[in-house]
């Protein structure tokens, strides 16, 4: 076998273990990329590469159009060697191929990162060409967006971000003085071993599987770590909306509501990035539906525990207004239920059902202290 091969073939052999990986302070156009990678050659001899650019791409679509480039010094290889970049600023090249990436990292539970390079190598005092393109199977603890060598990779991916959740939720009365009457604290698992930074996320609430917006969200400052990352949210919620639409809600609950959970479908509308909408990442993920099932004695508790705490119960206007207070409530609930048909006689209450007649008003409040009694 001629020298030359046995550099390629040395190359093709070699092992590649990823242990760090961001994608951080993403752009419309750029993302700053850090990596750590270790390459084991298995050869005593190393190998002095040139500088190079390896491209990251789809691999349906070839590396004439990469996504990305990584800019890599020349240096020695030689063993178990650690090689790699820090907080590269990197261009998107292909912005076509980098959004099919970013879908299949998001929506597949496994996914593939294709990287190519040439460049020439030393073994000894022989120069050799050399291209960098082979397929490597990484552990499921890795995850790779970018690596030093160009390779086809199995990875981890974020398979709709499964274990999705929305707890601790709790309804403000009144609302604040930017509008939020709903606080809750959102969790998006990331089953890799990739960090990589998103942004501010708004996103639409919807009802159930339907199309219905009763509300809106906002989390800020998500960056994605490994492990579950819990974020805290503040949105709105449009009561007006909902009563409207009671037949359309109720319909679309009907399983959930059977479980003590209401169903909400959050849809991404609007990425946004030290001030700059993310246009990749809100195509992305506002493809993605993310359902919760939010517990309705948790909402109840905590919105109830919120109100308490901030002494609108004790509201001396309410006060004047209710008359004395019935304290055992239809037989069979007691306390729990006077806790939440109470809320009838809450100004705050009142306001936010002020188009709705006062008998239907206080039916549902009836109806759902009913319920809250049962739990």
């Amino acid at each position: 076998m001629a020298i030359p091969a046995i550099a390629q073939l040395v190359v093709n052999k070699s092992d590649l273990r990823i242990v760090n990986a961001e994608v951080m302070h993403p752009t419309t156009d750029t993302v700053r990329m850090t990596l750590e990678a270790k390459v084991n050659l298995k050869l005593a001899l190393g190998v002095r590469l040139d500088p190079v650019v390896f491209y990251t791409f789809v691999r349906s679509a070839g590396h004439e159009n990469a996504y990305a480039g990584i800019e890599i010094p020349g240096q020695t290889i030689k063993g178990n060697y650690s090689l790699g970049v820090t907080d590269q600023l990197t261009p998107i090249l292909n912005m076509t191929s980098w959004e099919t990436f970013v879908g299949q990292t998001v929506f597949q539970k496994e996914t593939a990162l294709s990287l190519y390079g040439v460049t020439t190598g030393y073994l000894g005092v022989l120069k050799n060409h050399i291209v960098l393109d082979k397929d490597v199977v990484i552990p499921s603890e890795y995850f790779t967006i970018v690596v030093c060598l160009p390779l086809l990779i199995s990875e981890i991916a974020l398979n709709k971000f499964e274990g999705f959740s929305i707890a601790d939720s709790t309804f403000l009365l009144p609302a604040e003085d930017d509008g939020s009457n709903l606080v809750a604290n959102l969790t998006l698992p990331n089953p890799s071993a990739l960090s990589f930074e998103v942004g501010t996320i708004t996103l639409d609430l919807k009802s159930g599987n339907t199309d219905l917006v009763i509300g809106n969200a906002t989390v800020k400052n998500v960056t994605l770590r490994p492990g579950n990352n819990t974020f805290p949210l503040r949105g709105v919620v449009d009561i007006g909306t909902i009563v409207s639409n009671l037949t359309e809600v109720v319909s679309s609950q009907g399983s959930a509501i059977r479980r003590g959970a209401l169903s909400l479908t959050a849809v991404t509308r609007s990425i946004v990035s030290n001030g700059t909408l993310i246009p990749y990442y809100t195509k992305v993920l506002g493809s993605l539906p993310l359902v919760a099932n939010v517990s309705i004695g948790d909402i109840l508790r905590n919105s109830l525990a919120h109100i308490g705490s901030s002494g609108l119960l004790s509201d001396s206007d309410d006060k004047r207004r209710r008359g004395p207070v019935q304290l055992d409530g239809p037989v069979g609930y007691g306390d729990a239920y006077n806790q939440v048909a109470d809320l009838k006689h809450n100004r705050h209450v009142q306001k936010i059902l002020e188009d709705e007649d006062p008998e239907r008003r206080d039916a549902m409040i009836d109806a759902l202290a009913r319920y809250y009694a049962s739990l």
